[in-house]
């Protein structure tokens, strides 16, 4: 179970371990029925070196046969699935940020504030001092049940969902290219050695200079205010940078004239949008001493190695609760792996676990847990210590 879990698949193993795929499969879904639940484990190991910051994102898997959604909710399936899979579970994991440990993780039927309340109130449950959450901004589910359970919690947005949005709405970026396209061509002209093409070169180069006039003065706003947009979120880092900035946009908006240029809406709306969710999209500044991420990474990262690449090899699953104890079994492995290519500040993580750099109050001989966690998370379900 353990080498299908580390990506190979049913019929690499069939190959190497010479035992039919159906064979493998029954027994990876006994062994996974016998493992502890990571929440539990959680709670009986007490960590208590988590940072407070907490990164959550949902993760789609297809299920043949799921039971009725009690709660409307959004879905979060992949690009691979969307449009072909309709049934499924939503994993959600909360992550702490300096540990890279998963305290908790819920299996939901989609992505509604019901559900995610009951995960922030688990993680309250077990003791875990939550001071941020970092999400994605069309998540409002989660500002608003981590607010219920924590009041005095800080909301930041994931910066890069958030100027994707920009970016959809403007839609400046192909013009952009079509410029520096056009002055690349301006500038070849310019190099041109054969003097009988320079009358020529004289009307290509007055073609061009119309089509990147035409280009500003249609798009000039919108390119302006998106490169500030930008500047707000990657290159301020205190609070006086970022209000001088804002100084700038109101500048550029109080010059133009809204009332006859054409994209006039979505510069308002997007303005307007700014300033409603600032304070959960310049979260960072604003709280400095806590060095709160601006993105959701970390977890990003975690879906796309971790889960989707293990689950891209396997249609789906027939029942539900098949479902729950192999993602179980994906979380627990993942929180037993010790981290080899961490980089830049999570370089000290290298070479432990997240549930060691976690401290657990009850060690249960973690450490030489690691190797066999499989064998440890069996028989610690299956004999609870008191």
């Amino acid at each position: 179970m353990k080498e299908h879990l580390n990506r190979k698949s049913y019929r690499i193993l069939e190959n190497d371990e010479n035992i039919s795929k159906k064979t493998i499969c029954s027994l990876t879904t006994r062994v996974t029925k016998e493992l502890i639940n990571s929440n539990e484990l959680t709670k009986l190991l007490k960590p208590q070196n988590y940072s407070g910051i907490i990164l959550i994102d949902g993760k789609c898997v297809p299920v043949k046969i799921v039971e009725e959604r009690k709660f409307a909710g959004f879905m979060p399936w992949s690009k691979k699935r969307r449009g072909r899979t309709k049934r499924g579970l939503v994993i959600i994991p909360f992550i702490d940020y300096e540990t890279h440990d998963i305290p908790i993780y819920i299996n939901a039927l989609s992505e509604n504030m019901y559900e995610i309340e009951k995960g922030f109130r688990e993680l309250k449950d077990m003791g875990y001092q939550l001071k941020v959450v970092v999400c994605d901004e069309s998540m409002g589910e989660i500002a608003q049940a981590a607010k219920k359970v924590f009041p005095d919690v800080i909301i930041q947005f994931c910066l890069t969902h958030y100027s994707k949005c920009i970016e959809r709405c403007f839609k400046v970026g192909c013009i952009k290219r079509s410029i520096k396209a056009l002055e690349n061509k301006l500038n070849r002209l310019n190099d041109s050695i054969f003097i009988p093409t320079h009358h020529y070169a004289r009307e290509r180069a007055v073609d061009i200079v119309n089509r990147i006039a035409e280009l500003e003065y249609e798009y000039g706003y919108m390119i302006r205010i998106r490169e500030i947009f930008q500047n707000i979120f990657w290159k301020a880092e205190t609070i006086e940078e970022i209000n001088n900035l804002e100084d700038e946009l109101n500048v550029i908006i109080g010059c133009m004239d809204l009332k006859n240029y054409p994209y006039r809406q979505r510069i308002v709306d997007r303005y307007l949008d700014y300033y409603d969710k600032r304070e959960r999209i310049i979260a960072f500044a604003l709280h400095p001493e806590l060095n709160i991420p601006k993105t959701t990474n970390l977890i990003e990262g975690f879906n796309s190695t971790t889960l989707e690449l293990r689950l891209s090899s396997i249609r789906g699953f027939e029942k539900e609760e098949n479902a729950r104890n192999y993602i179980n079994a994906l979380i627990l492995k993942r929180r037993f792996t010790k981290f080899t290519d961490c980089r830049r500040k999570f370089k000290h993580l290298n070479g432990r676990s997240p549930l060691e750099i976690a401290e657990p109050l009850n060690n249960f001989y973690l450490k030489s847990c690691s190797r066999d966690w499989v064998r440890f998370c069996r028989n610690i379900k299956k004999y609870p210590p008191k």
